[in-house]
């Protein structure tokens, strides 16, 4: 293992593109609620783009390692480099593994719901967001090693400005989203927000660290860095969904 850790390394490397994605959608996801809007049309559309990311992880994540409970034996002497491998990476997939984290269901309960309250069709189902699904997937079979940028980042980002989004989308009210004031709580989001809920957040956050912590042990030193070179992907695939979001907001409102 390096002698900084990956994640904090990881911080490092996307400190600018980070910023530059955080500060286009810090600006725009007010735009999407009350009082600006009065559905959640608009919020739909970036949710259901943004997502994709998720889906495509959690796709390619469960691919990899099939039953995260099963126990990966150690390769013997007669197995060629190769198997050793793909067992090692295996087992980093395994390791990080947290049911908790996982968003699938959530998602698809959410966009169910979404998508009954937003007052305009959605556009095409081909855009950036299902690219980027389309292309976690086949990095997921190219580099396996390589979802381990994506679990860092998406999830990070769930726990970090995940709460400064839920903020935004409790305030909007629990009628904004078709919800009765018994039904969404500060500590409580139901579908259609279900995917901002994280049970025991504060040792959910600290387990997932650590565990990231000591999975960077099993990446060899050039695993290492295509992780922190993917990470850089993440946030120019974000950049490009938050552009071509603006340009379909403006046709979905004109």
């Amino acid at each position: 293992m390096a002698d900084v850790d990956l994640p904090t390394t990881i911080r490092a490397v996307i400190k600018e593109p980070h910023g530059t994605v955080n500060r286009m959608n810090t600006a725009r996801i007010p735009l999407c609620l009350p009082p600006r809007a009065t559905s959640p049309t608009l919020y739909t559309m970036g949710f259901s783009r943004y997502v994709q990311m998720y889906l495509g992880l959690e796709e390619a994540w469960n691919a990899q390692i099939g039953d995260p409970y099963e126990e990966t034996e150690g390769a013997s002497h007669n197995d060629s480099s190769l198997m050793a491998d793909e067992q090692r990476v295996r087992t980093l997939l395994r390791q990080i593994y947290m049911p908790e984290l996982l968003r699938t269901r959530r998602i698809e309960a959410d966009l169910r719901q979404l998508t009954a309250l937003s007052d305009t069709p959605l556009m095409s189902d081909a855009n950036t967001g299902t690219e980027f699904r389309q292309y976690i997937n086949e990095r997921g079979t190219q580099k396996p090693h390589l979802l381990l940028a994506y679990v860092w980042v998406l999830y990070s980002a769930m726990f970090n400005g995940g709460r400064w989004i839920r903020g935004l989308l409790f305030r909007a009210g629990p009628e904004f989203w078709g919800l009765s004031s018994k039904e969404l709580s500060a500590d409580y989001f139901p579908a259609p927000l279900s995917f901002w809920q994280v049970d025991d957040y504060e040792k959910v956050k600290g387990e997932f660290r650590s565990r990231v912590v000591n999975a960077d042990s099993l990446l060899t030193a050039t695993e290492r860095q295509e992780v922190l070179d993917e990470t850089l992907e993440i946030f120019r695939r974000c950049e490009q969904i938050t552009l071509e979001l603006d340009r379909d907001a403006i046709s979905l409102l004109s």
